[in-house]
């Protein structure tokens, strides 16, 4: 995430008004190019593309706590569901449950180095899918977000091997129900 999000973004939470480059805040609603794509109403955060599906709008929209925002194939998905672009409540949109405080959030666990392969990387102990381009895992992490299983994205420590791969790693009690869902996916391909 770049400086000028994390900053904005910080302003909008702590109620200021703050202007850096091509975003300003108030506050209680936040602009990029002079189109509002966040603000706060008597039910929640709303947030809004405002019609573009920019690199920069995802950004500043994902610097937000409980919004995760990522393209797959030119459709944007947020929080795993697909997406329009048009207004909607976070809370709502994420079933109304309450924001995590951060530091509350428990990542998945997992351990580069704990399982070595013998084609010269490593393996995360909890990685349920493995890839050579970043490409391939966003469709693979949108279904399951979906299916409301938390992902991440990581890349293999590798030994001499020309390439890096990546890896969806999901949390342990995940594990069981994420295998089951890929492996009914790749039956019925």
């Amino acid at each position: 995430m770049r400086q000028i999000t994390r900053d904005i973004v910080n302003a909008f939470q702590e109620m200021r008004s703050l202007r850096i480059d091509n975003s300003r805040t108030d506050g209680q609603g936040i602009w990029l190019f002079d189109n509002k794509i966040v603000e706060v109403r008597e039910d929640g955060v709303w947030i809004t593309n405002a019609g573009w599906k920019s690199k920069t709008t995802k950004e500043r929209l994902n610097g937000l706590s409980g919004v995760h925002i990522q393209q797959v194939r030119g459709n944007w998905f947020l929080n795993g569901r697909e997406w329009d672009g048009r207004w909607v409540n976070v809370d709502a949109w994420n079933g109304g449950a309450e924001s995590v405080p951060e530091e509350s959030v428990q990542e998945p666990e997992f351990d580069l180095t704990s399982q070595w392969m013998t084609a010269g990387y490593s393996k995360p102990v909890y990685a349920v899918f493995h890839s050579l381009t970043v490409a391939s895992l966003e469709p693979v992490e949108a279904m399951l977000n979906g299916e409301g299983i938390p992902t991440r994205r990581t890349e293999s420590d590798t030994d001499g091997v020309y390439r890096p791969n990546y890896f969806l790693v999901v949390r342990p009690e995940d594990v069981d129900k994420t295998a089951r869902i890929l492996s009914e996916m790749y039956l019925l391909a």
